[in-house]
């Protein structure tokens, strides 16, 4: 199990980045950390403050800072104590290194080079990268060794990396092939992350798409019930309780979720789901907040919405063997802090990327006795097994739309002219209108105008629409 610790750390490195930028004040410099950060540039520069003074008091970091951080990362990997870094935290961190090199090299005095230049850096630079290497790997000796290749490897590819998109050729490519990971792959996925309001909440959204030649579809409904979460990633959830009833009139099942983010402080809400096949080769669960019996939480988490999609893709399209791909969507709200900085404490601490991070891990490794993925619609079968999966009506052309529209519209923003930044701007903020989006159709890109109102509907309309449960 990985240590919170890290991910207070990995947190501490984008604050650093953030920082940095900030006290930089060079516009050109903003905009090319908006682009491998997007948002960045719009967010509440006390994001990183807010995080830390909730959930660590006055224990708080009020100033990231960078060397301390990685050096700290550094430290726990070498110990044998202390867990090593899980699969999405190694992604984060490799992200959070190869973006400050990449903002360095524009602005040399923004942040510490990785070119061994300054020796104190470097031995927590090359700690940090040895966090990296894979979980069966060597001594914590030969993983620092091994490092300094997987930097020569990022310093040569590093001017390729301009933005989020460029991430995995330009970075995560290299640094595979070098000695420290030898070929094997980093599976976890990073995040999109946007914002959107939601009931007049500014929420974070957490996209997340990845694929698996080593697990199948049956492997994964075998372990996706949230019944079985606290057993497939028990780093993050604390434990899934039922509630009575079990099973409500619309036939969405009820769960009552615990978290641990950071600290010690927990976070318990009520959640339905309803999970159902729309063909043999794919797999959906949808979730949303339980608002009916949401006495039953503590209140924290006021939008706590989403989906996991799995697809087959094997050439047999057997959903018996491996191959799959697989789509996440979170969309939450957590009360006492900024929209941005629940986007980086959800993504960066794993609760919009959890099901990334355990479904791949316990399909391989199931837990003992997993709930299955079926289960009966009404009350009085509760207690039964199921032998078919429910279903669930028709998906319009919208229903899951919406990972795609985040990641179109973040790297649309990202390239319109200084003449089309005001639409970008109220994308990002969730104040974009219908109205808006007529007035700049004839000014945005023709891949956009193609589609405005698609995009708009999408992304003002984060749940799934057209299925069962959908009412407020």
């Amino acid at each position: 199990m990985a240590s919170v610790n890290s991910v207070r750390d990995i947190l501490e490195v984008f604050g650093a980045l953030d920082r940095a930028v900030r006290e930089a004040d060079d516009p050109q410099l903003t905009a090319a950390a908006d682009k491998l950060i997007p948002g960045l540039g719009t967010a509440d520069p006390r994001w990183y403050a807010e995080i830390e003074s909730k959930y660590y008091g006055n224990e708080a970091r009020r100033t990231p800072n960078l060397a301390p951080a990685l050096a700290r990362i550094a430290t726990e990997d070498a110990d044998p104590q202390t867990p090593r870094l899980n699969p999405a935290q190694k992604t984060r961190l490799l992200y959070g290194i190869s973006t400050s090199e990449r903002l360095r090299s524009l602005a040399s005095g923004a942040l510490p080079a990785l070119d061994n230049s300054d020796p104190k850096f470097d031995d927590a630079l090359i700690g940090s990268l040895a966090a990296i290497a894979p979980r069966d790997s060597e001594s914590p000796a030969d993983r620092r060794a091994k490092a300094i290749d997987a930097r020569t490897a990022l310093l040569q590819n590093i001017s390729n990396f301009n933005r989020f998109k460029d991430y995995k050729s330009a970075v995560q490519a290299p640094v595979e092939a070098s000695a420290l990971r030898s070929g094997q792959p980093m599976i976890a996925p990073l995040c999109h992350t946007a914002v959107v309001v939601v009931e007049s909440l500014e929420s974070a959204v957490i996209d997340t798409a990845f694929d698996s030649n080593d697990v199948s579809l049956e492997q994964l409904k075998s372990i996706v019930n949230p019944f079985n979460w606290a057993q497939d990633y028990s780093e993050l959830f604390v434990r899934m309780a039922g509630q009575e009833p079990d099973i409500m009139p619309d036939g969405w099942r009820r769960v009552l979720e615990t978290v641990r983010l950071l600290g010690t402080e927990e976070l318990t809400t009520p959640l339905k789901f309803f999970p159902y096949q729309p063909s043999p080769v794919e797999a959906t669960l949808d979730y949303d907040l339980d608002k009916s019996e949401f006495g039953t939480g503590d209140g924290q988490v006021l939008v706590d919405r989403g989906f996991i999609n799995i697809k087959v893709t094997n050439s047999e399209r057997d959903p018996a063997k491996p191959g799959v791909h697989v789509t996440t969507r979170k969309v939450v709200h957590i009360q006492g802090i900024s929209a941005y900085a629940q986007g980086k404490l959800v993504c960066i601490g794993g609760y919009g990327t959890a099901s990334a991070n355990f479904l791949l891990g316990a399909a391989a490794k199931p837990p003992k006795d997993p709930v299955a993925f079926d289960y009966p619609t009404k009350e009085d079968e509760a207690d039964k097994p199921r032998t078919t999966s429910p279903t669930a009506p028709p998906a319009t052309p919208l229903t899951h739309f919406v990972p795609a529209a985040v990641g179109a519209w973040t790297e649309s923003a990202q390239d319109l002219t200084s003449g089309y930044f005001d639409i970008a701007q109220k994308w990002l903020t969730g104040s974009l209108s219908l109205t808006d989006v007529a007035d700049y159709t004839t000014k945005v890109s023709s891949e956009l105008a193609s589609s405005p109102w698609k995009y708009l509907q999408a992304m003002t309309t984060p749940r799934t629409p057209g299925k069962p449960g959908s009412a407020q």
